[in-house]
């Protein structure tokens, strides 16, 4: 298993091109990756009617995410994270000075062998609230495959945290169905705003 970490625009997340900036090895993935549907993304399904900024946020969970305590979309301004548009950039917030937050998604894809998945995930530190940290990962009917925790943002930014697991030719999860996880650390708060998962064959 290799992990790596990519810094990305804020541009670039807020477009939906997560997936296009996943580091694929060539001897790994080649040119055959292909999406693995994740409903909610880029955590832009829930609409909030509020102007943008510190007290603009949802209460009732995030669309199709099973959801942790302290845990919910907010829609940011240029206060947050400076390069965001006027209408306001909409994340998934987890976790506050009260405790950590959480987000899982089970997947309909199940895990298969001989293959490379990559899972990326844009996460950001906002400008007025502390960063604590976070734990990001991929996992199959509840078992951790891959997990990290090395992307680390600076105030008022976004970083892409990229995971890869190989299955191998005889995975322990083999067709269980894969899941998405992230939870904050700490008494901080972390930004999810954007998931993007690939699957290809590995060329060993």
């Amino acid at each position: 298993m290799r992990r790596y970490v990519l810094a990305v625009t804020l541009a670039a997340l807020v477009l939906g091109t997560l997936a296009a900036v996943i580091l694929r090895p060539a001897s790994a993935q080649g040119n055959s990756a292909v999406a693995i549907p994740i409903m909610n993304s880029r955590f832009n399904l829930d609409v909030l009617a509020c102007s943008p900024g510190y007290d603009c946020y949802g209460n009732a969970g995030i669309t199709g995410w099973v959801c942790g305590p302290n845990t919910s979309i907010q829609k940011m301004s240029t206060a947050q994270y400076p390069n965001a548009p006027s209408t306001g950039l909409t994340v998934g917030s987890l976790g506050n000075t009260t405790g950590t937050g959480s987000v899982l998604q089970t997947l309909g894809a199940t895990v298969q062998a001989n293959t490379t998945y990559t899972l990326a995930i844009g996460v950001g530190a906002r400008a007025d609230f502390a960063f604590t940290g976070y734990n990001a990962a991929l996992m199959a009917g509840n078992v951790t495959l891959v997990s990290g925790h090395k992307a680390t943002p600076e105030g008022r930014s976004f970083v892409t945290e990229v995971l890869v697991y190989n299955s191998g030719a005889a995975p322990a999860q083999l067709g269980q169905p894969m899941q998405v996880f992230v939870n904050s650390l700490g008494t901080g708060q972390i930004n999810l705003s954007g998931v993007a998962l690939t699957a290809a064959p590995t060329i060993n």
